[in-house]
């Protein structure tokens, strides 16, 4: 349903209010430690981290991110979600220390039906519409999205939500 209204245009509906996006971000990651209990996610909170957002689409943005970061890095690592409060936006980053996204791949990541790298187990999994529609939520509220990836420094996609975005 989401993919379809991300895709007619007629955007993502979104019930807004006034919320703590740290808040937020324990629950999804609390939620995601069931689902990964072998997998050490991290969660900084730096600053005032509220807005004007629908809490539900964050969370099911922050799951699909910590979701793909679990996916696509090896068991021994930690996943970092990193929330800081800037003047007039939130920026949220998921970082995880896996192989680097492939520089052809990046241009594509956000396509619907497309998957990134093989897992380190090599699942394949989901229909590659996890990261179309995070974007779609992101977009939504005003914000965007962008992912940076290198063998140095892991795989960080950055989060930019201002704080009220016109409705």
């Amino acid at each position: 349903l989401d993919f379809t209204r991300a895709r007619s245009g007629s955007g993502m509906p979104l019930n807004r209010a006034w919320m703590d996006l740290g808040s937020c971000a324990r629950q999804a990651i609390d939620e995601s430690a069931l689902a990964h209990p072998d997998r050490e996610i991290e969660l900084v909170v730096d600053g005032d981290a509220r807005g004007l957002w629908d809490g539900d689409r964050l969370a099911q943005l922050i799951s699909n991110l910590v979701a793909n970061a679990v996916q696509y890095s090896p068991r021994d690592t930690t996943v970092t979600v990193r929330i800081s409060g800037e003047p007039d936006e939130v920026r949220l980053q998921v970082t995880n220390q896996g192989a680097p996204i492939a520089e052809s791949l990046r241009p594509h990541l956000f396509d619907p039906f497309r998957r990134g790298n093989r897992s380190p187990e090599g699942h394949d999994q989901g229909l590659g519409l996890g990261l179309f529609i995070s974007e779609s939520i992101v977009r939504a509220h005003g914000g965007t999205i962008a992912v940076e990836s290198s063998a140095k420094s892991g795989t960080t996609f950055t989060v930019r939500l201002p704080r009220a975005a016109h409705q």
